[in-house]
């Protein structure tokens, strides 16, 4: 039996105790996060809001299966944000409409959820195209299955409720998570991780859009822990719930059946959160090393080693797979192998590179330089 025909729904049943040690290492995570962005320089705070927004938005959107080109996803959050980019402008709406969905979500931190809010974020994650049937800004009017398999011996994973039922499923939800809300009068007690993970197991049971729930109840997730700590969050949700998809998927089909008990779904959850914690740590910690190696080399550095090594930190932290390639070096600055070859050897030389192996298979790692190396 589906929750939502549960006699109980939705009044989901947990003991919080259990999370108590987790929602209390949310919180103190947050603070330190925090703490280190704001010792940050102007430039380099912008660059860390830039890039975890940026790894969320991509990632975000590989959890429903769809990849967004990099550059086309940073170019459209800069200009939201009142960047100018260097990038080309790329009509790319799948990409516009990830980065306008996390810069949304951002700025409404604050702002109760509305039908009409949600709307706005479903056709932000899910653009007009020619062949897409899906309603775009409103609820869906026809029946929701998730299935898999072939023809003919298709396995059900979950059935939502019907699209008749949906204003008054909607309204419930949005009563309760705007009741819920800390900075209201009804929203102290319910601790941030815990709301979030509702929140978003609750939407997600709805199912109430055509395409893009996964996006849009992620989203939510995102708002229920900004408002529990008064400031967007800087969690990588998404990251987090991607290094792991197929728990994901798990939990919520697991917490979709049955009783109304949600202990083990509320375990998963919250554990991801705190997981979410320690990939921004790593995502603010990549830019704080990027802006160590500039203070460092920048005054060493030709206009070729300029441009690969712009190429290689706009990937990421996780950088080019394998290291940088006196090929794809060549191909980046659109010099000769021969001058690849010994600008690389060069930025070896200097300390600002360290290289592995020997002949064709011969990869260049830029250098993590420690906290110690002072920032200009």
């Amino acid at each position: 039996m589906w929750t939502w025909k549960h006699p109980d729904w939705p009044n989901y049943s947990y003991d919080a105790s259990l999370f108590t040690e987790r929602v209390e290492s949310f919180y103190l995570a947050a603070e330190r996060l925090t703490g280190r962005i704001e010792g940050m320089s102007g430039a380099n705070q912008t660059d860390t809001i830039v890039d975890l927004m940026l790894s969320e938005a991509i990632t975000t959107n590989a959890i429903e299966g769809e990849n967004l080109d990099r550059d086309s996803v940073r170019s459209s959050l800069l200009k939201l944000i009142g960047i100018e980019s260097s990038s080309p402008a790329n009509p790319d709406d799948k990409a516009s409409g990830a980065a306008a969905l996390m810069v949304d979500v951002r700025r409404n931190w604050n702002q109760p959820l509305t039908h009409d809010l949600l709307g706005r974020w479903q056709t932000m994650a899910c653009p007009a195209t020619r062949t897409s049937l899906a309603l775009r800004g409103t609820y869906r009017v026809d029946a929701m299955q998730i299935v898999s398999g072939p023809y003919g011996r298709v396995k059900v994973h979950y059935e939502a409720p019907p699209a008749s039922a949906l204003p008054e499923e909607m309204d419930r939800f949005l009563d309760w998570y705007n009741q819920t809300d800390p900075s209201s009068q009804h929203g102290q007690g319910l601790p941030g991780p815990i709301r979030s993970a509702i929140a978003h197991l609750w939407f997600e049971t709805i199912h109430p859009f055509d395409d893009g729930n996964g996006r849009v109840g992620r989203a939510i997730a995102d708002h229920a822990l900004s408002q529990a700590l008064g400031r967007p969050t800087l969690a990588c949700l998404a990251s987090a719930i991607n290094e792991d998809r197929k728990s994901y998927y798990a939990e919520l089909e697991r917490a979709s059946k049955g009783d109304l008990n949600i202990d083990a779904y509320l375990d998963y959850f919250t554990k991801t959160i705190n997981k979410a914690q320690d990939i921004a740590r790593a995502e603010v910690d990549f830019v704080l090393s990027k802006a160590r190696f500039y203070d460092a080399f920048a005054d060493k550095l030709n206009a070729r080693h300029e441009r690969a090594i712009a190429r290689v930190y706009a990937e990421g932290r996780k950088g080019f797979t394998g290291g940088l390639s006196a090929k794809n070096y060549a191909v980046i600055t659109k010099c000769s192998p021969a001058t690849a070859t010994r600008d690389l050897t060069d930025l070896v030389d200097m300390g600002a590179a360290i290289a592995h192996g020997a002949g064709r298979s011969r990869r260049y790692e830029l250098v993590t330089l420690e906290a110690s190396t002072p920032i200009g």
